[in-house]
């Protein structure tokens, strides 16, 4: 038998054989029950704090588990910070309560 048509057939034959072990390692993946569909801002969180206090209070900060979009719709964050408070404009109310300081946040800019 010529020797390159040898070598054509060995190099299918393990090109066919290395395809199908790939193929038989994907059924070792580990299957996900559920997705984890909890609310991050729940009932609790994302209500203003009183009547008279406009700012909306931010949920505790779980960055595991917070993913913000990049839309732009600013908000004025207060935070905590050695001296009293701060207040700066966020790009989203996501953004604005993306750190451990933010206590809670308001529709627009900050003036």
């Amino acid at each position: 038998m010529n020797p390159v048509l040898k070598s054509w057939r060995l190099s299918s034959l393990l090109l066919g054989f290395s395809a199908i072990i790939a193929l038989a390692g994907c059924s070792n993946i580990p299957s996900v029950n559920t997705p984890d569909d909890a609310a991050i801002h729940t009932v609790e969180y994302g209500k203003q704090i009183s009547s008279d206090n406009p700012f909306t209070k931010c949920p505790p900060y779980n960055p595991e588990q917070t993913m913000c979009t990049m839309q732009y719709d600013p908000v004025c964050v207060k935070t905590k910070t050695d001296s009293g408070f701060n207040y700066r404009t966020a790009a989203n109310a996501c953004s604005a309560c993306g750190t451990t300081t933010a206590i809670g946040y308001t529709k627009g800019q900050c003036s």
